[in-house]
């Protein structure tokens, strides 16, 4: 493997003093200096950072100011590194000694072959009138008169309890990813396309790219023995935060389509589930057909063996012909295949509740991680067994004699 083993990569936006503690720090690890790489990646400051002498190579990657751009900041960081694993610290962490190899070592120990998310373990304390050396005792566990350790986020420590450091995770707890102590190997980064640049202002980024990689088969693992510090309390101890909470909200409610992300009733262009449907040449089954699938349902539907639309459904943009587009796909939560002209009598979310399921000739759900990781199993449904909700379609009758039926 040509060049560093790994790269931490730092965002940065005119915080020097934060920049040289974090690189003291970093100069401290027990991890080889010829084995690891910095890039900054500078989100447009007016000046930009001053590197000081480091026993690692350290470089500066600079983009334009267009408002806060953290998740781009990090892509452009990461573009310009060249390490296997890539370690994002934000700019106000301070890692304590050995932090970099509790990380890798997490790292390794989870991956399965999907790629992995090992997130650190973060806390907190007022350093405000530290300098680089007090700065350096206290992240060492040394005690340093007038520093005072405030509380680490409760709601990290539950969720890290309740999951067994994230070896239990759920689709849910996305939520428990932090971008600020996060290492993740470059090959599912890539293949997740990294973190999303639309998402400007504070939050979502890291929680958005943890979701996609959850989706991709990804393992989550929290690391505690890999510690770092910020400087001031967590974002929830902080006063007025609840209009830059409900931005972050509601940025994550157009992304991830889970009733706990965005509610029940609003259409996305994102949806919760991919349906692709083939045979129904015929423009009245094609019609009926997505009457009975996107009935309250987060759906899109996909014909994919048709040119066209049906001039009936055009304006519903819930509906396409052709393939689905890679990433929809990776973002939807289930992946349901229509073999053929079908009733359903229930909305496709009751149906999909059941698990992963095939109904012979006329109906597959899968779940999207679940065909990532290669552990897709949906279960055989013969068609007596899935009738009536689920039988082929009366082809034989009018259009006008079955419509409504599916109401």
């Amino acid at each position: 493997m040509s060049g560093p083993g790994v790269s931490v990569v730092v965002p940065y936006f005119e915080n020097q003093r934060g920049l040289d503690r974090l690189l003291a720090a970093l100069a401290r690890q027990d991890h080889p200096a010829r084995d690891l790489e910095v890039v900054v990646g500078d989100d447009g400051s007016a000046r930009p950072p001053v590197i000081p002498d480091t026993p690692f190579t350290c470089s500066v990657v600079r983009q334009e100011n267009l408002g806060f751009r953290a998740g781009a900041a990090r892509n452009l960081g990461a573009r310009a590194a060249s390490g296997a694993v890539l370690v994002f610290l934000d700019g106000d962490m301070i890692p304590e000694p050995g932090f970099l190899t509790a990380l890798l070592r997490g790292v390794r120990a989870a991956d399965d072959g999907h790629g992995v998310l090992a997130v650190g373990a973060r806390h907190h304390a007022d350093l405000a009138a530290c300098g680089i050396p007090e700065v350096l005792r206290w992240v060492a566990g040394e005690h340093v008169p007038g520093v005072r350790r405030l509380a680490d986020p409760a709601w990290l420590a539950d969720g890290y309890a309740r999951t067994a450091d994230l070896r239990a995770a759920g689709a849910e707890d996305f939520r428990l990813v932090i971008s600020a102590l996060l290492a993740v190997d470059r090959e599912l980064f890539e293949r997740c396309g990294g973190f999303d640049e639309s998402l400007v202002g504070y939050g979502g980024e890291d929680w958005d790219l943890a979701y996609r990689c959850w989706q991709l088969g990804a393992r989550f693992t929290h690391v505690p023995g890999a510690g770092a510090w910020h400087d001031g309390p967590d974002l929830a101890g902080r006063p007025d935060t609840r209009a830059v909470k409900d931005a972050e909200t509601l940025a994550l409610a157009q992304r991830i389509p889970r009733p706990s992300t965005r509610g029940a009733g609003v259409r996305h262009e994102q949806p919760w589930a991919v349906v692709r449907v083939s045979g129904h040449h015929d423009d009245a089954e094609a019609y009926l057909g997505a009457c009975h699938l996107l009935r309250d349902t987060d759906a899109g539907v996909w014909f994919v063996d048709r040119d066209d639309v049906p001039r009936a459904l055009a304006a519903d943009p819930r509906i396409s012909a052709g393939r689905p587009p890679a990433a929809v796909v990776d973002r939807a939560v289930v992946l349901v295949d229509v073999h053929a002209p079908l009733t359903l009598e229930v909305p496709l979310r009751q149906w999909c509740a059941r698990g992963e399921s095939e109904v012979p000739g006329l109906l597959t759900v899968r779940s999207v991680r679940a065909v990532h990781r290669a552990e897709s199993r949906p279960v055989r449904v013969p068609r007596k067994d899935a009738e009536p909700t689920v039988r082929p379609a009366r082809t034989d009758r009018r259009l006008e004699d079955r419509m409504g039926r599916h109401g």
